[in-house]
């Protein structure tokens, strides 16, 4: 046990995000093999361990988190770049759902990612994301991946209001709903790690330390301007 009281294992996850954090790569190979997804099957998965007993390493859990997180935005592109594809086919809405599902998967596995105390944020993961371990402002947002799947927000929007209502419009109605999980999911662990009072990294950056909006706040706006390029008009839960 940590010094804090704190045990590595998955204490954030329920049992339904646990099972979410597979269920992209779950997806994908059933739509390889043929499975049009029509009915969603649960994954089986073993129960969530509740904690690891041989080790407390938040600095490791961050970096294989994000590897996990960033192999599943790729997925999410894959999914969206199958339906643009195959947008006329009958079994179009198969294909978004398989990105539905990583976007899922991508949600629970942030939450996985960030699964320790904020005290060890602060103390050992928010200082080596500062100079002069990175460069100042450094964030996954910068990444060409999330750019890439951003820029195809509006290409999928546009598909899905071609195709019109019916198991495609149904699916892409979905996908949207994941998109919407997956920035709550940031705004929680943003909020977990003082992020509704200090600014993110890459605010103070831009800002030479000026700015005094906060993390939250940021995300929010951030959430708003994706779900507009989804033609959702920018809504947020709060």
């Amino acid at each position: 046990m940590h010094e804090n009281g704190m045990r590595m294992g998955v204490t954030l996850l329920n049992s339904v995000e646990w099972r979410e954090m597979f269920a992209g790569l779950d997806a994908l190979l059933r739509y390889a093999a043929g499975d049009r997804l029509k009915e969603g099957a649960p994954v089986s998965v073993t129960r969530a361990p509740r904690y690891v007993p041989d080790g407390y390493d938040p600095e490791r859990r961050w970096l294989i988190g994000h590897q996990l997180f960033f192999a599943l935005v790729q997925g999410v592109i894959v999914g969206i770049n199958c339906y643009l594809e195959r947008r006329e086919d009958p079994d179009a809405d198969a294909a978004i759902r398989v990105a539905t599902a990583f976007m899922r998967s991508s949600a629970s596995a942030i939450k996985f990612t960030s699964d320790f105390g904020p005290v060890d944020y602060e103390a050992r993961i928010r200082t080596a994301m500062a100079p002069p371990s990175v460069r100042a402002g450094f964030s996954g947002l910068q990444t060409r991946d999330h750019a890439h799947l951003v820029g195809l927000f509006g290409r999928v929007r546009a598909a899905a209001a071609e195709v019109g209502p019916g198991p495609a419009g149904d699916a892409f109605e979905e996908f949207v709903e994941a998109t919407v999980t997956a920035y709550e999911a940031h705004k929680f662990i943003c909020a977990r790690f003082g992020g509704e009072v200090l600014p993110s990294l890459r605010m103070a950056a831009a800002s030479r330390g000026r700015t005094t909006q906060s993390g939250v706040s940021a995300l929010r706006q951030l959430m708003r301007s994706r779900l507009f390029a989804l033609g959702k008009g920018g809504g947020d839960s709060t």
